[in-house]
């Protein structure tokens, strides 16, 4: 279930980006789940966490499409949603061409 969560948000934001025209270079979506104790060992949470590496990429359009992703488009986070709490993360590198992507944003969606 994680996996399909992943692959769901995933394809949903890279293709919002995408349409708004971000130059992205690399992406990458994890998901790390909390689970419960006692079988069936049911996940109890999740953190999203979105990688984004491009060139000059807006932050508020990756917030904007990870809030599309949350709100409309993804079935996968809406239903899970609604069975356990999911953090939202996202982190901005730029892309040099050369050497190490630096990091030049990070932040959470809250789905204000």
């Amino acid at each position: 279930m994680a996996i399909s969560l992943a692959g769901c948000t995933a394809m949903d934001v890279i293709s919002i980006l995408k349409k708004k025209r971000q130059e992205i270079t690399d992406f990458r979506v994890d998901v790390h789940t909390e689970r419960a104790n006692e079988h069936p060992r049911v996940f109890t949470s999740a953190i999203i966490d979105y990688r984004v590496v491009g060139h000059n990429v807006n932050e508020k359009a990756v917030v904007r499409a990870i809030e599309l992703s949350a709100k409309s488009y993804c079935p996968a986070q809406g239903m899970l949603a609604k069975v356990f709490p999911m953090r939202l993360r996202y982190q901005i590198f730029e892309d040099p061409g050369e050497g190490e992507p630096q990091m030049v944003a990070s932040g959470e969606y809250l789905g204000e």
